[in-house]
């Protein structure tokens, strides 16, 4: 009995050691919200950059789940390493988050590779004032439609964000959870922004109700569009761009909402105590080079671009904009910006409530999909009466009361979860009331 012990012991030590001199034999390990072939294609330039094979292990997830999967590593990190080197991808406010938290180390970036890198576009920041992340790509925040599909329908093309919530585009739309899309809910955020609290909310819930399915991911929203199961949803620039490619524009068409879009980075950042620091910091660095940055925008085989794949980004250097000016995929951010085609964003209202929209979408929209939509569709039937309409667009709280509540959910404790229990409950109820009031 004894050997048998000392033996499987011996097993699962020499397992145990097995796993840590795996995990120990990657070069570089990246975790990112990034698709297959971003990877494919800053993987091969990067090994060529450096002039040898590399082992790069890729953890991809939604940004919402990376700053998840951080949080309970730092339960057993304790300001430790995480195991991983680099964040790349994802939206500002998460990279804010992580820093926030710890989770980011200042990368040391040349003063030369900065340099061609405007601090800001549009009003936004490029990179961070500590250099906790740097902007490696621009995206703007639109809609994709299926524009055969709404031709076939009678629906009108897509042109502002109000579109999305018209009667006339119930179940013809798609979102996605806030709470695991960083992206998407950076649309939300500029469609508060545009048209205040007191209009946007009842707006965001409108666009939610029209919705067929809400989606996990920013990437699952083409797919649909794409297909004509769903005709529009909010959509980022490049996911975009690629599937207009595919299909034709004749059939889908991307657009910036009518005062209503705007630009931000797409950030890369060091994390903390990355066990290939050298080679991290290597890597960021030749993100934002020329040579890093060609590789977004320009066509495959093109000398200097992606070999296989369009990836359909947005340089955050417009000097290569300049250089390549007749072969980019996309438009020049920087000329767009100057035509005065971004508004710019308030950031300081977009962080303190980042976790504040999040949540109250995620309980009161996405947890409740079928019943918004039954109170909804009992509007939509009943005429749009008056009593119904101005219970559907009463606001669960004052904007400033939203900001007292934020700091609040912020915490993320047994209040936290009170909050929002209390409003599954009381949209719940609203729903029921506008649909008594509605018949």
């Amino acid at each position: 009995m004894r050997g048998s012990l000392i033996g499987i012991l011996a097993v699962s030590t020499a397992a145990a050691l097995a796993a840590s001199a795996a995990a120990q034999s990657y070069d570089l390990e990246i975790i990112t919200p990034h698709n297959e072939n971003i990877q494919a294609e800053f993987e091969r330039a990067f090994c060529a950059h450096v002039g040898r094979p590399l082992r790069i292990r890729w953890i991809k997830k939604g940004t919402g789940q990376i700053i998840q999967q951080l949080d309970a590593q730092e339960r057993g990190a304790k300001g430790g390493s995480f195991g991983l080197d680099v964040f790349f991808g994802g939206g500002v406010p998460d990279h804010d988050l992580a820093a926030s938290k710890g989770y980011l180390e200042k990368a040391n970036i040349s003063a030369e590779i900065l340099a061609g890198i405007p601090k800001g576009i549009a009003g936004v920041a490029n990179y961070d004032a500590q250099h906790l992340w740097f902007g490696s790509a621009l995206s703007s925040f639109g809609v994709l439609m299926n524009r055969r599909g709404l031709s076939k329908q009678g629906l009108p093309e897509i042109t502002k964000w109000e579109d999305l919530g018209d009667p006339r585009m119930f179940s013809w739309v798609v979102v996605a959870d806030p709470r695991k899309s960083s992206s998407v809910r950076v649309s939300y955020e500029l469609i508060l922004q545009q048209y205040g609290w007191e209009r946007g909310w009842p707006l965001l819930m409108q666009i939610v109700a029209n919705s067929r399915l809400i989606t996990d991911s920013s990437s699952a929203i083409p797919n649909e569009v794409a297909t004509g199961n769903v005709l529009a949803g909010p959509c980022i620039d490049f996911y975009a761009y690629g599937r207009v490619a595919e299909a034709g524009p004749d059939v889908l068409a991307y657009v910036n909402p009518v005062g209503g879009s705007a630009i931000t980075p797409d950030p890369i950042a060091l994390l903390r105590k990355a066990p290939n620091r050298e080679l991290a910091e290597r890597f960021i660095a030749f993100v934002l080079s020329p040579e890093g940055q060609r590789l977004w925008v320009l066509p495959p085989g093109e000398p200097g671009g992606p070999k296989e794949h369009a990836l359909y980004r947005m340089p955050v250097r417009p000097d290569v904009c300049a250089q390549y000016a007749d072969k980019l995929l996309i438009k020049d951010p920087y000329k767009e910006a100057e035509a005065g085609t971004f508004f710019q964003v308030n950031d300081e209202l977009q962080r303190s409530r980042n976790t504040l929209l999040s949540e109250l979408m995620g309980a009161a929209l996405v947890d409740l999909h079928a019943d918004v939509k039954e109170a909804w569709k009992a509007l939509i039937d009943g005429g749009l009466k008056l009593a119904a309409l101005e219970e559907w667009r009463k606001l669960p709280f004052t904007e400033a009361e939203g900001a007292e509540l934020a700091k609040k959910l912020e915490s993320g404790d047994r209040e936290a979860r009170e909050i929002t229990r209390r409003w599954k409950s009381e949209f719940k109820k609203k729903y029921e009331t506008v649909k008594r009031l509605a018949k």
